[in-house]
């Protein structure tokens, strides 16, 4: 981009003098990331001010500073009132000018899933840009648009939030041609109250859409409420309908009637995540994919890391590495899996994050679907997981249960590692792998 396309997106007063027709690389947020002829942009967050930096920027080799603090100094730099705005601004820009087919993605569970089965579905056909790690808010997706080139035909978008109008402002930066929701669970219901309100937040994806072309599950309690044509599930009242369903932990199997033609999808993922995999095929379908391409993808599709990634250990066990995230849904959803596995099992269970004054009551639920659990032994970590009351053993994190692993010689057992993110159980995984 050139500076007079920053200046002209992000509305700022230029102060002192420099080239406008002069092209940047590209827009930094860590200074200890900023090159030459790079852009920094100084964010304020809750524990840091990106204006402490900007000396570090200009010593890297920053040709200009967005800036909402008056600078010191005689680099050129743009004055704003907002400089997180200043960043949505110039994603808005960036689309704008390159035009790409926007899809939005969102909902409480199964975002990122969705968002990669979509991607895998997409590629072949299509140049397509998606987040980076998980780069799905007010920050993130910015960063993601910067990336975008004339090459781009789509840009895939994952959306989250945490209240209301967030998903709003996202909507409205990158205007989506196609949005996508999931499903309405309990993810956030500390800070949104009830799942009316949910559903509230997770439908202002429509808020920048022209033309609301809004892809659903079906399925879910409060989105089969939703007029639009473009549902799925499997349950007889969705456009695209899946049926005879074959599960297990590995592998699941179902058939769908396309034009009046059956297929048999394969895919190695379990049962509660076939709704995604069903909003995908839909996606896939209205981008024009072969159905016959649609199968081989999903047969050959592989789980990203920390997402039911299934691991084999060198004493046997097989363990079920999903500590990316949790949430009621998430987790029951794979406690009703292992219900049909005979093996012996050990239960890594940590806290369900951002439930606020509900957390007690949902965890306190999750109790029916481990009772339902044969051979089986539980470990809980975290302050909220000792509301379970259960036949468990109990720490505080994951240090604490690694060092009473150690002491234990476990062999031939299926593990199951969840939690919140902020519980890094991915390091329990790391000891019975290595």
């Amino acid at each position: 981009m050139k500076i007079k396309e920053i200046l002209t997106s992000t509305k700022g007063k230029l102060i002192n003098e420099i080239n406008l027709d002069d092209e940047i690389n590209q827009i930094k947020i860590n200074s200890k990331l900023v090159e030459n002829n790079d852009i920094f942009l100084a964010l304020i967050g809750e524990n840091k001010d990106g204006h402490d930096y900007i000396n570090e920027a200009i010593e890297k080799g920053a040709k200009l500073i967005i800036t909402s603090k008056k600078i010191n100094n005689n680099i050129p730099y743009i004055l704003v009132d907002d400089t997180t705005k200043a960043l949505g601004s110039i994603a808005s820009y960036m689309i704008n000018k390159f035009h790409p087919k926007v899809i939005a993605v969102t909902g409480s569970v199964g975002k990122t899933t969705t968002r990669n089965l979509i991607y895998n579905l997409l590629k072949n056909k299509y140049n397509i840009l998606t987040n980076e790690k998980n780069y799905n808010n007010n920050i993130g997706v910015p960063l993601t648009i910067f990336n975008l080139n004339k090459e781009t035909d789509i840009l895939l978008l994952e959306l989250g939030m945490n209240h209301l109008n967030e998903i709003s402002y996202l909507s409205k930066m990158i205007k989506p041609n196609v949005s996508i929701i999931t499903n309405i669970g309990s993810s956030h219901i500390g800070n949104l109250k009830s799942k009316e309100n949910i559903l509230k937040a997770k439908l202002e994806i429509l808020d920048g859409m022209e033309e609301k072309i809004l892809f659903v599950n079906g399925d879910d309690e409060y989105l089969k409420t939703i007029d639009t044509p473009y549902k799925s599930g499997f349950n007889k009242n969705n456009n695209l309908i899946g049926y005879d369903i074959e599960s297990n932990l590995y592998k699941s199997s179902f058939k769908i009637n396309y034009e009046n033609k059956e297929y048999k999808i394969n895919i190695n993922l379990p049962y509660h995540l076939l709704n995604n995999v069903m909003l995908a095929i839909n996606i896939a379908l209205y981008y024009k994919i072969n159905m016959e391409d649609i199968i081989k993808t999903l047969k050959n599709y592989k789980t990203y890391n920390m997402r039911m990634n299934i691991i084999k250990d060198k004493k046997n066990n097989i363990i079920i590495n999903d500590c990316y995230n949790s949430s009621f849904e998430s987790l029951t959803g794979i406690l009703k899996v292992l219900e049909k596995e005979n093996q012996n099992k050990l239960l890594i269970l940590g806290d369900i994050n951002e439930l606020g004054h509900l957390s007690k009551e949902i965890h306190q639920n999750i109790k029916p679907y481990l009772d339902k659990i044969n051979n089986k032994k539980i470990i809980l970590i975290g302050k909220e997981m000792k509301n379970l009351k259960i036949d468990a053993l109990y720490f505080s994190g994951y240090k604490e249960t690694i060092d009473y692993l150690k002491t234990q010689n476990i062999e031939n057992t299926m593990i199951l590692i969840k939690a919140s993110r902020s519980l890094k159980l991915e390091n329990i995984t790391n000891f019975f792998v290595n």
